[in-house]
Formats: C-alpha cells, sequence, structure tokens
C-alpha cells in the first residue's frame, strides 16, 4: 500500500568500498588494497574509476549486480569477503582513498570535476565515520545493514534473492559459477556467524524482531529436501531456458547444485540459525541504536549518511511534525471531496480503503488485475513524460511480483535496476503476498515512485552517463534517490494525472504523510527512547494504515536506522531547489532542463546538488550541459 524497499537491496547500489581481492577461491580473501593515486591515474577522473573499480573488483557480489563482465576478470563464481580481518582493511582503504584525493596535485578541477569530488569527500567520510564505532560490521557500505543478522536487510538474508535474480545462468560455465557459488556460501556464512559474535561480545545485539524474522526465514530455506530447495530449483529453471546444453547435462549440473546445498549451503544457514537461536535466549528487548554503546555517535553519523545535511535529530524531528501537520490538513480537504467527512484523517483513510471499489480480489485473477493496472498506468505516461523531461532513460522497464519465500518480509514493493551491460532491465518488484495492503488509490502513487519517472528514471539515466566517473553512475545517495522518487509523486501530481481521480490524489498524499511520519519516528526510537509501541500508535494514528503494516515499518526502522529519514529530507530539498531556480530565473526557468540538471549529473549528496544548481542558475538556466 505505501512506496517503500529496503536501501540495501542493488537498488541503492551503495558502491561497497572494499579492497583489491586475492584470487583464492572459493571466497576473495583480503589483501592489502593499492595505494589510491597510483601513477595509472593520470586524471581526477582517472583516480576516482581506479578507486571505484579496486572496489567493485574487491566485492563479486556487486559486480554481478552491476552487470560488469567482459573485461577479462571472472569472479562469477566467487562471493564477497566479510571476514574480521576485511573489515580493518576496508577501513584503511576509505581513508586511503579520502586522503589520495584530498592531496591531488594534478591539473586544477573542471566544474563537473568538482562536483565528483564533493560526491567522493562526502561518500568516505560518511563511510568513515560510520565505521568508527569499534562494533562495525565487516562490509560496506555501513549503515545499509547495521546488525550482523537481521531480518530484511543482512546478507544471509539477501543471498538467496542474489543468487535468484542476479546470477544469470547462460551456458555451463556460468552455471558452474552459479555451483560454486553454492558451495563457497558455507564459509561466507561463518564469515556472518563471527561478525554476530564480534557484535554480541560488544553488546550489540539485534532487536528480538529482527532475529525472529531472520530465524523464521532460515528455516523456510532449510525445509525442503536439498533437491527441492530454493537454490537447486532457482538454477533448474535458469537451466530450462539454455536449450544448447543436453539434458544429460543439465542433470549433472543439478546433481551438483543439490551436492553443494546438502554439503555447504544447508550446514551454513544450519550454523548461523543456531547462533541466531542463542541470541534470541538473551531476550534483549526491541530497543533503538540509543541502547547500543556509542550509539548516539552512530545515529548521528547514520542521519548524516542518509539524509546528506548535517541537522541534527531534534532538528529532524520537528521538520517530520511541521510536516505531518501540513499534509494532515491537505487529506482533511480531499477526503471531503471524496465525501467522507466524519472522523480523523486516519479513520477516513480506513474506512476509503476498505471501500469495495477500491480492492482487488484476493485471487490469482485479482493479483493479475493488479498487475495490468501497474504496466497500464506506465504505458500512460508516454505522452505525458515528455512534456517534463528532455532525457528519457533508454533501458527497458518490467513488472514483476516479489518472489512468494520474500513475501512475508519484504515492503510493498522495491526497484532492481538494469545491468550496465544491458542484459537484464529495470524491474519494479511488487508484493502480491498480502493483496489487500494494495488498492486501486495507491497503486498509482507506488507505480511513479518505484518506476517512472521514479527510481527507474534516476538510476537508469545515471548508468548511461559514461563521461562522468563510475562512482557517480553507481552511487546512489539515499536523500537523492529516495527524494527523487518521492519528488516524482508530487510531479506526477503537477501533471495532471490525478484531474479527475481525487481518490489516486489522496493516495498520494496518504504516501506523503507516510514519509513525513517516518522523519518522527525515526529520531523517536533512536532518539528520543520512543518505544516501538509509542512510535506504532504514532504511525497507525497519522496514516491509517493497518496494525500489521505499521509493525512491519516500525521493525524495519529498528534495523536500518537514518534510512527512514531520507525520502523527505531528499525531497524537501529538491523542491527547495526547484523554487530557488524558478525565483531567479523567472521566464528563463525551463521544467524540462531542471530535470534534465538533476538527473543528468548522476545521484549525489544533497549539497553538491545544491552547488550543481547555483551553477546552473548563474549560468542563466537553459541547456544543463553548459553548467555543471
Amino acid at each position: 500500500m505505501f512506496p517503500n524497499k529496503p536501501a540495501t537491496l542493488p537498488l541503492l547500489l551503495s558502491v561497497a568500498l572494499a579492497t583489491t581481492l586475492a584470487l583464492t577461491p572459493p571466497i576473495a580473501h583480503a589483501q592489502t588494497p593499492a595505494i589510491a593515486g597510483t601513477p595509472t591515474a593520470v586524471s581526477f577522473n582517472g583516480l576516482l574509476d581506479a578507486q571505484t573499480m579496486a572496489a567493485i573488483n574487491a566485492d563479486p557480489e556487486l559486480r554481478t549486480m552491476l552487470g560488469i563482465g567482459g573485461d577479462g576478470a571472472d569472479f562469477s563464481s566467487q562471493l564477497t569477503d566479510v571476514s574480521l580481518a576485511q573489515r580493518e582493511v576496508n577501513r584503511r582503504f576509505l581513508a586511503d582513498n579520502l586522503a589520495a584525493i584530498k592531496d591531488w596535485h594534478g591539473a586544477p578541477l573542471d566544474p563537473q570535476q568538482r562536483l565528483s569530488d564533493g560526491l567522493a569527500r562526502w561518500f568516505y567520510q560518511a563511510q568513515i565515520d560510520l565505521m568508527a564505532v569499534p562494533w562495525a560490521a565487516a562490509w560496506l557500505p555501513v549503515g545499509g545493514s547495521t546488525y550482523a543478522v537481521d531480518q530484511l536487510f543482512s546478507l544471509p538474508v539477501n543471498l538467496p534473492q542474489f543468487m535468484d535474480n542476479q546470477h544469470a545462468v547462460t551456458d555451463e560455465a556460468s552455471a558452474r559459477s552459479y555451483i560454486a557459488r553454492l558451495q563457497a556460501m558455507g564459509p561466507k556464512l561463518d564469515q556472518v556467524r563471527a561478525n554476530v559474535d564480534m557484535q554480541a561480545a560488544q553488546g550489540v545485539v539485534p532487536p528480538e524482531v529482527a532475529l525472529q524474522g531472520a530465524a523464521d526465514q532460515f528455516r523456510t530455506l532449510l525445509a525442503p529436501a536439498p533437491k527441492d530447495s530454493l537454490w537447486v530449483q532457482s538454477l533448474q529453471r535458469k537451466l530450462d531456458k539454455v536449450p544448447a546444453i543436453a539434458p544429460a547435462r543439465r542433470a549433472e549440473l543439478l546433481a551438483q547444485a543439490t551436492t553443494a546445498v546438502q554439503a555447504s549451503v544447508n550446514p551454513g544457514y544450519q550454523r548461523l540459525l543456531a547462533d541466531v537461536q542463542a541470541l534470541q535466549g538473551r531476550h534483549l528487548g526491541n530497543k533503538g541504536v540509543w541502547a547500543l554503546p556509542q550509539g548516539k555517535a552512530y545515529y548521528d553519523a547514520a542521519l548524516r549518511w542518509y539524509t546528506s545535511t548535517d541537522l541534527d535529530a531534534d532538528a529532524i524531528h520537528q521538520i517530520g511534525l511541521d510536516e505531518v501537520a501540513r499534509v494532515e490538513k491537505a487529506m482533511d480537504a480531499r477526503l471531503i471531496q471524496l465525501g467522507l467527512r466524519e472522523g480523523s484523517v486516519a479513520a477516513r483513510v480506513r474506512q476509503l480503503r476498505d471501500d469495495p471499489r477500491y480492492r482487488y480480489a484476493d485471487s490469482e485473477a485479482g493479483r493479475r488485475e493488479l498487475l495490468g493496472d501497474i504496466e497500464q498506468r506506465l504505458r500512460d505516461l508516454d505522452p505525458i513524460l515528455p512534456r517534463w523531461f528532455g532525457h528519457l532513460p533508454p533501458q527497458k522497464l518490467v513488472v514483476q511480483p516479489v518472489p512468494a519465500h520474500m513475501q512475508k518480509t519484504s515492503p510493498g514493493g522495491y526497484y532492481y535496476p538494469p545491468a550496465m551491460d544491458g542484459s537484464r532491465p529495470g524491474t519494479f518488484f511488487i508484493n502480491l503476498g498480502d493483496i489487500d495492503s494494495n488498492t486501486r488509490w495507491s497503486i498509482p502513487t507506488l507505480t511513479y515512485h518505484e518506476g517512472a519517472p521514479g527510481h527507474h528514471f534516476q538510476i537508469s539515466i545515471g548508468q548511461t552517463l559514461t563521461d562522468l566517473p563510475l562512482l557517480r553512475r553507481s552511487l546512489n545517495p539515499s536523500a537523492f534517490s529516495e527524494g527523487w522518487a518521492l519528488y516524482a509523486e508530487q510531479l506526477m501530481a503537477e501533471t495532471g494525472v490525478y484531474k479527475d481521480d481525487p481518490a489516486g490524489d489522496l493516495g498520494r498524499l496518504q504516501a506523503e504523510m507516510f514519509r513525513s511520519v517516518r522523519l518522527v519516528v525515526d529520531t523517536g526510537l533512536h532518539r528520543k527512547r520512543w518505544t516501538p509501541e509509542q512510535a506504532a500508535t504514532y504511525m497507525q494514528d497519522k496514516t491509517g494504515m493497518t496494525p500489521g503494516e505499521v509493525r512491519v515499518e516500525i521493525n524495519r526502522y529498528l534495523v536500518q536506522p537514518g534510512q527512514a529519514s531520507s525520502y523527505k529530507m531528499g525531497q524537501l530539498r529538491l523542491l527547495a531547489l526547484r523554487q530557488k531556480a524558478r525565483d531567479q530565473l523567472g521566464d528563463r526557468f525551463d521544467i524540462r532542463a531542471f530535470h534534465d540538471l538533476i538527473l543528468g549529473n548522476g545521484a549525489m549528496p544533497m549539497t553538491v546538488v545544491g552547488q550543481a544548481v547555483d551553477a546552473w542558475i548563474a549560468a542563466g538556466g537553459g541547456d544543463p550541459k553548459r553548467a555543471p
């Protein structure tokens, strides 16, 4: 019902800066990274690209997600090193890269390079700040998964989706790589366990809801016989689409995969499940990061990382309260227009969601209808968007349901980017597990947020900017990425798509209320020591969400402090920059050029976006290519 997603899915694509890896199968083991700024970096862009490619090559899973291949290096049979030894290497790598950027003595930076410099400095410093706590886990980006294990974002929870959706099988070699990764999974999960133990020894234990959710998913993965497991069934589906592999050979490959699940994957998950069950026995409850050692410093760093501002938690909390009050008035007016006048705004929203006119049938036919409605909404945009954007993404966008095994704990929808090599389209995943959480008046906003002109436009266009350093094309700061998607929701109202659809516009306003409430609840949980029950009551009273929906959201915020604040803070900054440009340029302001400027520079922290807009204004607006 509400457009949201976990930020650590590849939609974030925050480049996991690690180190140059040692090619020791089956898991990449850390070695001391090459110092950034070697003689091969003859330009500033070359320096950034060398740093970024070292990071990508040190992270075989990220390399697969980005669709990078064909460069003579093949890491597709390996999994990424997350050992405790790698944690120290990551810290050195971040510090060395930041130092190399600050010490640049080559040619003076041009305007675009100054933006790249600002992005890189922000990225490295934000990650260094997050890793400053002694219990930081051994993976980057830090903050995406605060705890070594949780129900939504942690590595062992996301590995099934990575193998199912990201590891392509197009021939026998890629099938063998798939099996090699299964063989490597037991050692990888043991590395995760080492991170769990390290954090627990320092008093950092995930909330009980996170432990329970993770344990339930591990049990689900372990329940089938190895030959019927998700891992083997996924490989079989992929092999069925490769007729060049003879049936007998397919059977051999499936048998090898079954053996790998039995010998490596399942034992690894069993050991991790035992650790999780032991932590559950400590009964430490559900608290925000204020309860952790150095929790205040960590949350301050998390807010800087996710909002790309220096505003403190109290200031963000107040902004949330102000936005809640403003949006509540707008929702009230729209509900009155729909004939709903009695009761609180939240109560009337619940009344609207129960209206059978806006419900989808809880059946396969109802789910097909919902998917069809999303696809039709996207087709309807074809004549509209060229009037608001000078450049449209060339990559295709497809709509798919969230895999059944992930529906219980996945959010309402999320976006997976296209592969950089063109082998995979952008994908909007919609969760059909609870059909009642989707209504005909909420689906339009979800579609515009996840698809066009939201995440698909921003991330896909970013990938096409081949004249920019790779960091600019692959990194998606959450305030920019989520702020743009929320901005896109409002933009669609401005295009007139809701002119004859007041219920759809109510859905947009409710989604905006949802993000405004997040500012209040995120800071409440992690700084003001709200209990989950306090947070849930506030969210339910303001949004009209069901108790079940609210519970999923609160459980999410508990394990990813700061991320929920990125949406609204990013949107507010984009709106403020647009208004500034309109005020200063007057008749010279062109909305198409403004959008091309914002998306044509790649995703950046909001402070750097402000620099780009200021330069565009100073150049007189017009073609954004004339100004950074």
